[in-house]
């Protein structure tokens, strides 16, 4: 294998590892405060919804009420019953529903 794929492979693990082994080499300070721990527990919520939103709309160009609408029973569903299979279960459906019309 070549050396320059073999540093590109090395770097892009260093950059991966790095930030999830800091926290715990360095230790997590118990005294944080109030609002920095609010959004440190919301960040993970705020990063899935970044990756997982544009792709909501682009999912079928055609239509994209599908893709929203499918977001929307899935969170109707998710707040009223709770779980993971019939929400999901219920935006596949309705999203199949909006693109058979």
């Amino acid at each position: 294998m070549r050396s320059d794929i073999v540093m590109i492979i090395a770097g892009a693990a260093l950059a991966t590892y790095l930030p999830r082994a800091i926290p715990f080499l360095v230790g997590f300070p118990e005294n944080i405060p109030g609002f920095l721990r609010r959004l440190l527990s919301v960040m993970p919520v705020a990063a899935l919804g970044a990756l997982i939103f544009p792709a909501v709309l682009l999912s079928f160009p055609e239509r994209p009420v599908a893709g929203i609408a499918g977001v929307a029973a899935a969170a109707l569903v998710a707040w009223m019953r709770g779980g993971l299979i019939i929400p999901v279960l219920s935006s596949i459906a309705s999203a199949y529903i909006i693109l058979s019309l």
